[in-house]
């Protein structure tokens, strides 16, 4: 398992431990589907005992199989050979239509002719769509984690965090430059939050990073409109030795959200070494939701009620 894979295992490993549920795609429902009238073409008796067939020797269960684009093609390769490819490619078209149909996709011409995409690029297309619509119209008061490795995920997430007209918007960032184009109320760099870092952050800094977080909360309260507050790239306080200092201000957002106030949390993981990573069990715990990037997007929420003040 190469670096990368094995960080995006730790991730998931993680959610799994902490209890956190996916939340339902409709990709699983494409993905059905599209076999199933792939199939169907042929024929209703060739389809059913195609089916039959592979559920047999998987010993699992037609949705179990039909909703696995790993586990079906895998199956389709063992039954027919080489000759699997039509019958794949005839799903990934199927379930490319779908997604279109359904508004889920904004693959490009260009993408969408390209041989080499593959029916769970169509799949991961699909739930990218949805994380995007997921941060835009989510209720207000919640506390998000986005992991992530790629910027362009990252500007993505948050121009549709930030996309609306009239609520405060803040960002804290290491370079706030970059993100002149999202058009917040307000954003700042640690350095002028906190001043020269020369070790570990003392309460103090926490204090004032809370104080900023209030004084944007407080102006949503005026204008009654949910505040929107991110984090570019938490990572920042583990990678300058302040991991404990994160974990205090997480755990303190997960039960004291202030009202009318949503934070959302990113955290570039091909900064960190495995070893850093493993110390963001706790922290990735302390969110209502956490979206991952990889190995596909998904939104999870948390399996448990959240005790909080508010």
């Amino acid at each position: 398992m190469n670096l990368k894979g094995g960080k995006n295992f730790q991730c998931l490993t993680a959610l799994d431990d902490l209890d956190y549920i996916p939340l339902d795609s409709i990709s699983y429902d494409i993905l059905y589907r599209s076999i199933k009238e792939s199939l169907k073409q042929v024929g209703k008796a060739y389809s059913k005992a195609v089916i039959d067939h592979i559920c047999r020797i998987n010993r699992l269960s037609e949705r179990e199989i039909l909703t696995n684009c790993d586990l079906f093609e895998d199956s389709m390769y063992r039954l027919f050979g080489h000759g699997a490819v039509s019958i794949i490619n005839k799903v990934k078209v199927l379930a490319l239509r779908h997604s279109l149909m359904e508004h889920k996709s904004n693959l490009t011409i260009p993408e969408i002719v390209d041989p080499a995409l593959t029916i769970n690029d169509v799949l991961n297309e699909i739930r990218r769509i949805e994380a995007l619509d997921f941060v835009q119209k989510m209720a207000s008061h919640n506390h998000i984690a986005f992991l992530y490795a790629h910027q362009d995920s990252l500007i993505k997430i948050l121009s549709e965090y930030f996309s609306s007209k009239d609520a405060p918007k803040a960002l804290l960032s290491e370079n706030p430059d970059n993100f002149s184009h999202l058009n917040l109320t307000s954003s700042i760099s640690y350095k002028d939050l906190f001043g020269p870092i020369t070790g570990p952050l003392k309460e103090d800094a926490v204090f004032k990073l809370h104080n900023w977080i209030s004084t944007i909360s407080t102006s949503s309260k005026r204008s009654n409109i949910c505040a929107r507050i991110a984090e570019d790239d938490a990572t920042w306080w583990i990678r300058n030795g302040c991991t404990r200092a994160l974990s205090s201000i997480e755990l303190s957002l997960c039960r004291e959200l202030p009202q009318s106030t949503s934070i959302l949390c990113a955290f570039d993981i091909s900064k960190l070494t495995p070893k850093q990573l493993s110390t963001m069990r706790a922290i990735i715990g302390s969110h209502d939701y956490v979206i991952i990037e990889e190995p596909s997007f998904t939104v999870y929420r948390f399996g448990k009620p959240t005790s909080r003040n508010v």
